[in-house]
């Protein structure tokens, strides 16, 4: 899971990636992990934004691992330009902090409010309330994916995202959330 990873975003508009405890480098097409982990977390948490990127992009739509990295680039350029040490754009909880990022076009930007500084889908899916609920009633992770016929991984995904979504930290938050709706 991509977590505690800070973005800065350079003069001349490339990107480079600081993990914690790690080295600095660039954002380039090699990084396909970073780039199919953010898809995924844009598309789930950020859909208006995916929707306007995969649509200004849809050119190089053929070109699928270019036509990712565009998505992936521009949300970061949007989203997480400038180099923080206090917090980092990627947490530990793999949520975006998405930042008040710098920007010539801010204010008259038809996409302001869509791919920089983006609405979050708080919304549970439909897997993920059947996780929750079942997390509710004393299921075990393993339980769940029993039950549901999906992987113990899956379910601890589906658990981070609820978290994410929910503004929670810990697990026991979700139970007592869905006890009370019972």
């Amino acid at each position: 899971m991509l977590e505690r990873v800070e973005f800065y975003k350079c003069p001349d508009g490339s990107i480079n990636v600081k993990p914690f405890a790690g080295a600095m480098f660039a954002f380039d097409m090699s990084c396909r992990n970073i780039v199919e982990e953010m898809m995924v977390l844009i598309r789930d948490f950020y859909p208006g934004a995916f929707k306007a990127l995969s649509e200004l992009y849809s050119k190089s739509e053929r070109n699928r691992d270019y036509f990712e990295f565009r998505i992936v680039h521009r949300f970061i350029r949007c989203n997480f330009g400038e180099f923080d040490a206090l917090s980092f754009d990627i947490g530990a909880d793999g949520g975006f902090n998405v930042e008040d990022v710098r920007c010539p076009l801010r204010g008259e930007c038809l996409l302001e409010g869509v791919i920089c500084k983006p609405q979050m889908q708080t919304k549970l899916t439909e897997r993920e309330s059947d996780v929750a609920v079942r997390l509710s009633k004393g299921m075990s992770k393993q339980d769940i994916a029993e039950d549901l016929s999906i992987s113990i991984y899956t379910v601890a995904r589906h658990i981070a995202n609820i978290k994410l979504r929910m503004n929670f930290k810990h697990t026991y938050q979700i139970i007592a959330y869905f006890n009370g709706k019972s």
